[in-house]
């Protein structure tokens, strides 16, 4: 199996959906398509805001840019001071000894395969690295490196991962206060004691060059013979297009004022969010908001599914179950599927 990979030394935060949804769409067309490994490096000051937070504000404000990505997860601050990986595979089979065979990988079994690479790349620099779980790489329990997942409605799967080299997530806080005055998203407040940079690993701060190098080498690893090249000019222009398609994609998931029942639990991730409109006990529409990782498909099934049902919590779970059970869709970071059920029961 061979291994492409494409180094981007400075890419413009907004430039990127447009790219890793081309691609995502080329894996998909593409039969026998091989896996692609993109790394780069997001210049200035910015935030990184998962595909379903709740957030209606401009792209950028007090010196900081964001932009929306198209995986879910925790709000991440991946700018300078940070090295950005996009794992593209055809689908969850795609790893050598994996194509295949059946079943493919269950959902949450991804992010440990994809994080394999990172891993072996981050601990011949020296560090004592693992993956526990969850969205995070961390070093003596503190994070070092978030990540989390995509998977298309044909089956091709974007793994992202945020290292941090010379800064961490201990200054996203901060950052959000001057982005975000008026909290309307959330993320937690870190500290030393609860993240790490590798700077701080391993007592010097690598460039570009070496940790895109040590990176391709440690997903080389993993998949076999590593093919680097460039970006071309068709696929620039094709990645332009698909950015111009999703010019109102960072105003995605605004707050609709016909779904004034409002429900909120703390999860594994941090928060999650339903909004809903019900009338006489039964759903008419509910939309969810959050740190929670979750295939777009399958969530968007999952909301429709929800439309007419009751309000109790059989039948919230046998909805829930219906389209997450049997590991076709996924929805991660929030524990057992009852909790979706009572939070929507949670709702008022």
């Amino acid at each position: 199996m061979c291994l492409s990979v494409i180094r981007l030394p400075e890419l413009e935060p907004a430039k990127l959906p447009g790219l890793q949804l081309y691609l995502l769409d080329r894996l998909r067309s593409d039969g026998g398509a091989e896996p692609l490994l993109l790394l780069f490096q997001l210049p200035g000051e910015v935030i990184s805001i998962g595909r379903y937070h709740l957030y209606r504000g401009p792209e950028t404000r007090g010196g900081i840019t964001a932009y929306r990505r198209l995986t879910g997860g925790r709000i991440v601050n991946p700018g300078d001071g940070w090295i950005c990986c996009s794992l593209l595979l055809p689908g969850r089979d795609a790893f050598p000894g994996d194509r295949g065979k059946q079943p493919a990988l269950r959902p949450d079994q991804v992010m440990n395969r994809c994080a394999r690479g990172a891993l072996a790349a981050l601990r011949a620099m020296g560090t004592d690295c693992f993956y526990p779980g969850r969205d995070a790489i961390t070093c003596g329990g503190r994070e070092l490196a978030m990540c989390t997942f995509e998977e298309s409605s044909g089956g091709a799967l974007l793994f992202e991962l945020f290292i941090a080299i010379g800064t961490g997530l201990e200054s996203l806080a901060f950052a959000m206060e001057r982005f975000d005055p008026d909290g309307a998203l959330t993320c937690r407040f870190d500290t030393p004691a609860t993240c790490t940079n590798l700077a701080r690993e391993i007592g010097r701060t690598p460039e570009f060059s070496e940790m895109a190098g040590r990176l391709a080498a440690g997903y080389g690893q993993q998949f076999g013979e590593v093919r680097n090249r460039e970006l071309t000019a068709s696929e620039s222009a094709a990645s332009e297009i698909k950015a111009a398609e999703l010019t109102q994609w960072f105003a995605r998931r605004q707050p609709d004022s016909s779904m004034a029942l409002i429900g909120r639990h703390s999860i594994q991730l941090g928060s999650i969010e339903v909004r809903l409109a019900a009338t006489n006990g039964r759903i008419d529409r509910a939309r969810f908001y959050g740190d929670f990782i979750a295939n777009s498909s399958g969530l968007a099934r999952f909301e429709q599914s929800l439309e007419g049902q009751r309000l109790d919590l059989m039948t919230l779970t046998s909805v829930a179950l219906k389209t997450y059970g049997d590991g076709s869709n996924f929805i991660l970071g929030c524990g057992d599927l009852t909790n979706l059920a009572r939070l929507l029961l949670s709702a008022q």
